[in-house]
């Protein structure tokens, strides 16, 4: 992956498109291949802010914090961010310029999949694709059944997914 070459999901946005004029499940296999190899932005916060090195590239060391923001429904059901494109980035964040970094489905997988010492998931219930116009939400349950095809089929054993998300937790939101 190339960062200094813009993200640009042309095929997933058009399976998306498809999928929202006929829920078939050809146009949702097609979703799924396309959102397996897409290129998301995602906003974060890093603080203290980072300082490029002589190249021009922001290193993120151990003294930084990473924060992914989330958004919430009206019920209060927490989601992180994914952009498929600056376009889309932008209507979000129209005012300012904002610091993100290029995630994959499988490091989205990763934040929602991943348990806490005490065994919980995280608050997310999963990730929106440009909340600002198509909205689309992909669950962590339907993330779980994509790993867990994906690892069925390189035949490694697929652990269940079992505690639910703390409800109390404190988080970033938009």
């Amino acid at each position: 992956m190339n960062p200094n070459r813009p993200i640009s999901n042309p095929m997933l946005c058009g399976t998306i498109e498809l999928m929202k004029a006929e829920d078939t499940p050809e146009h949702r296999k097609m979703f799924l291949d396309e959102l397996i190899r897409a290129r998301f932005l995602s906003p974060v916060i890093v603080t203290p802010t980072p300082v490029p090195d002589e190249n021009g590239r922001m290193k993120i060391t151990a003294e930084h914090k990473v924060q992914f923001p989330m958004i919430s429904t009206k019920e209060g059901h927490k989601f992180f961010v994914a952009f498929t494109d600056l376009e889309e980035l932008k209507k979000a964040h129209p005012d300012k310029e904002q610091q993100t970094f290029i995630l994959s489905f499988d490091d989205y997988a990763g934040m929602l999949l991943r348990k806490d010492k005490d065994g919980n998931l995280p608050p997310a219930l999963g990730f929106v694709i440009n909340p600002m116009s198509s909205n689309v939400m992909v669950s962590r349950e339907m993330v779980a059944k994509v790993i867990a095809s994906r690892m069925a089929q390189s035949g490694i054993p697929v652990p269940p997914l079992q505690k639910k998300a703390p409800e109390e937790t404190e988080q970033t939101e938009e």
